[in-house]
């Protein structure tokens, strides 16, 4: 088992916002936002769930992001209701999209957001255990609740991403948690909306970052509670982790002072974590060398099952053969015990003929 992750300090700990904090009265009230680009076969489950939170009262917002497949907008369309609102606008991206979720309801009585997209679901019991999760923190500097999130993926075994614990510092060099979580509204209102200038990937990341240098902190569920549907072609994640070079150096520049003033806690965390993942050792290619020797593996591992696929084919093409065979013989044997029985009982009949002429002729 890999060593525990070294805690780290918030990275604000003298933000206004230290302390306790009293509990709301009355259950969470939640304003889910779900943006939606073509996809018009999933968006009515996302709304469903959101509305069938326990002990919530929860609200939905709906952002068509410009949809061009002729059916998503009037999917959308369709879901409009008292606790339900509709927002289209031309496609500006998912960071715009929420953000316009978030204009649209300025005026709402909300006091937590949650973001979900237009494709993935929550369990029932979403909101109730992370609003639980945050009052039992009994810190107003928690921002947020999160969870582990269940992966639904085609053909294939459902997977859980059990998510790390909040750590500012771990936080500063990889993504902790899916964007979908609950978030107090008042840290929304502490660091602003999402960026737009992320919009090829990341702005989740980002969000997550400016709440820690702000002196927030999320706090963790340990229950896979959010359900990320995994599709067969790539998704948004698989497009931004193509670019994670680029993306990264733009959130590198844009809290350059937090990563400099933190660069000798950073660099051993990362070579503790490169320690822990066992990728301290590189080939000429900069690939892991454990890595290298797992793919090589799953490589010969493919290798076989290929081998195997080819060897039952070839079994089943025989069988298939021998079954025709054994199918032509037996029809074969049927048509000879049938055409022996005829001459038995045209050799019977041949018989009882040769009697009566026999007896005809006086012969014995």
């Amino acid at each position: 088992m890999p060593p525990e992750i070294p805690r780290t300090p918030d990275l604000a700990p003298d933000h206004p916002h230290a302390g306790g904090g009293a509990a709301p009265n009355g259950p969470p009230r939640a304003l889910f936002i779900i943006p939606c680009f073509n996809h018009g076969a999933h968006v009515a489950d996302a709304v469903a769930s959101a509305l069938a939170q326990e002990a919530a009262d929860v609200r939905v917002v709906v952002v068509n992001d410009g949809s061009d497949d002729n059916s998503t907008p009037a999917a959308c369309e369709a879901l409009a209701g008292d606790r339900v609102k509709v927002v289209h606008q031309a496609n500006a991206g998912l960071p715009a999209a929420r953000n316009a979720g978030i204009e649209a309801c300025a005026e709402g009585a909300h006091d937590h957001f949650v973001w979900l997209d237009a494709d993935d679901t929550v369990a029932p019991s979403f909101v109730r255990e992370l609003h639980a999760a945050i009052e039992r923190a009994g810190d107003d500097r928690v921002s947020h609740a999160y969870c582990y999130e269940r992966i639904l993926a085609p053909a294939a075994e459902d997977t859980v991403w059990r998510t790390p614990e909040w750590n500012p510092d771990l936080l500063l060099l990889t993504n902790l948690h899916p964007v979908t979580a609950l978030v107090r509204r008042s840290a929304m209102d502490d660091v602003g909306p999402f960026d737009v200038g992320f919009r090829e990937g990341y702005e989740d990341w980002e969000l997550w970052v400016r709440m820690a240098l702000a002196g927030r902190r999320g706090v963790r569920v340990e229950k896979p509670l959010f359900d990320w549907r995994r599709h067969g072609g790539e998704s948004l994640i698989d497009a931004a982790v193509k670019k994670h070079d680029d993306l990264f150096a733009r959130l590198f520049d844009k809290h350059r002072a937090a990563y400099i003033e933190r660069a000798e806690r950073l660099f051993k965390l990362w070579n503790h974590v490169a320690r822990a993942g066992d990728v301290n050792w590189l080939d000429h290619s900069l690939r892991p060398v454990s890595v290298l020797g797992l793919s090589q593996h799953i490589t010969a591992l493919e290798g076989w099952l290929t081998q195997a696929q080819h060897a039952h084919a070839a079994a089943t093409d025989r069988l298939g053969a021998e079954k025709d065979a054994h199918a032509q013989t037996k029809a074969r044997i049927a048509q000879l015990e049938a055409e022996l029985e005829r001459m038995r009982s045209l050799r019977g009949a041949a018989g009882t003929m040769a009697q009566r002429l026999r007896a005809r002729l006086g012969m014995r």
